[in-house]
């Protein structure tokens, strides 16, 4: 366990001083996993949207953070590709070719638009030729992916008595917030003198105390994105990042109800609250399926953990 981890940390560690080089920065073995060498470059391809992901999102400790676990699960995640490609050799398995040949025909349409010469074109950038890039694109993960669901291939069943355990332990997942569904008109300081903008609110306001339609008048007179649509933002709830001064009196209000004029820094909103959500707990019923998943695949995870370790105790693995 130790050397897994220290391993993967150096991984790691490499990628934090590499992620922005240039591709032909010195490369090293992270790994050797039977007879199979996984190199910090193999490491850094894997972990990039990771990395990528953590300079955008993060700064400082937290980021360095970040980039040190993308090492971490790159390399075991290469390991245990390798412990299973092995185990595909050893056993002695064969998926005929045309499957192979017809899944990269698939990639070369998702990715290339059906253009293999675009592929080649690509491939010939990287240094790398097409039969190099099927074996590594293609088959071997076609293989991992084969090979694991051959390993949970037997029909796992979740009891009544499981899902029961589990809604209850879990009942913060299935909490939905006081929600409203929200309809609003803006009208906009900008453009206009305030004065004017202030008395075609208060105008909008007495028409609606008058009875009549929202929706009518945001399509009219609103300045808002949602003016086709009647003002109709959908259901939000205090999460959904409502500013504050709007937030407050939207959640005041009944189903049906609309607000007074509410000024703000850049106009004046009048808002109503078509209906409303009250806070609750969804009922076992209705997460049924929700929770019948999150347990069989809990079940899936725990299988091909336990193959991948049977794996490992057999085979020759050094980190670096």
């Amino acid at each position: 366990m130790g050397k897994t981890y220290f391993g993967a940390v150096a991984a790691a560690l490499f990628l934090m001083a590499t992620a922005q080089a240039p591709a032909d920065t010195v490369d090293g073995i992270a790994a050797i996993v039977n007879d199979r060498i996984l190199t910090y470059s193999d490491v850094r391809e894997l972990a990039t949207p990771a990395i990528q992901n953590a300079y955008r999102l993060y700064s400082g400790e937290e980021r360095d953070k970040k980039i040190q676990q993308a090492g971490v699960d790159a390399l075991n995640t290469l390991v245990e590709r390798a412990l299973i490609l092995h185990e595909y050799q050893e056993k002695g398995y064969k998926i005929p070719e045309h499957v192979f040949d017809t899944r990269m025909r698939e990639i070369i349409e998702e990715q290339y638009g059906g253009d293999k010469n675009a592929l080649i074109r690509t491939l010939q950038a990287r240094g790398m030729t097409i039969d190099q890039w099927k074996q590594k694109y293609v088959k071997e993960p076609f293989i991992v992916q084969a090979l694991r669901q051959k390993e949970v291939s037997s029909e796992l069943v979740v009891s009544p008595a499981q899902i029961e355990i589990y809604y209850n332990h879990h009942l913060d997942k299935f909490k939905l917030p006081y929600q409203v569904r929200l309809r609003m008109i803006v009208i906009r300081k900008a453009g206009a003198s305030t004065d004017e903008a202030v008395a075609l609110a208060k105008d909008i306001g007495q028409k609606l105390d008058a009875g009549a339609d929202f929706a009518n008048l945001a399509n009219v007179y609103s300045s808002g994105n949602q003016r086709a649509a009647g003002g109709d933002w959908g259901w939000v709830d205090k999460e959904s990042g409502l500013r504050k001064e709007l937030a407050d009196v939207a959640f005041s209000l009944k189903a049906g109800q609309h607000s007074g004029v509410i000024e703000t820094d850049d106009g004046f909103y009048l808002i109503q609250a078509d209906e409303v959500k009250p806070a609750r707990t969804r009922a076992m019923t209705e997460v049924r399926g929700e929770v019948e998943k999150a347990l069989i695949q809990e079940q899936r995870n725990q299988l091909q953990q336990r193959w991948i370790e049977r794996l490992k105790k057999k085979a020759y693995i050094r980190y670096f």
